[in-house]
């Protein structure tokens, strides 16, 4: 079973207050956590919030995690973003990790925003 933290990381960070000691630690510690695991898929990140988003390295960080390969989007249109973000929503859905919130897109491109189950 996939750690909560893991859901937390690619789910939840992009929440957190850029003035908030803590949560500059928070996201340094995430990118830091991030980017051990992407080399070996040879990518890197700078950005947390940024760099996920079009879902390539979102994708990338799930292949390296799970030792699966994943269908990917290549165009660099917000279509082909949404649809890579999707995949990775899909494929967490497909190894039964459980969701405790819906996700949605708060704007096309980014990351998901937790809403209320009930929503």
């Amino acid at each position: 079973m996939w750690p909560n933290s893991v859901l937390f990381l690619l789910f939840s960070a992009h929440h957190l207050c850029s003035v908030c000691p803590r949560d500059r630690v928070q996201k340094k510690t995430f990118t830091k956590w991030v980017n051990k695991h992407l080399i070996k898929a040879q990518r890197h990140i700078s950005d947390l919030y940024e760099d996920l988003r079009d879902g390539h390295n979102l994708i990338s960080l799930l292949e390296v995690l799970s030792g699966d390969s994943l269908p990917r989007e290549k165009g660099r249109m917000r279509f082909h973003k949404l649809q890579n973000v999707q995949i990775a929503l899909d494929y967490l859905r497909h190894r039964q990790v459980r969701l405790s919130a819906s996700y949605r897109l708060k704007t096309p491109g980014t990351l998901p925003e937790m809403l209320p189950s009930e929503l």
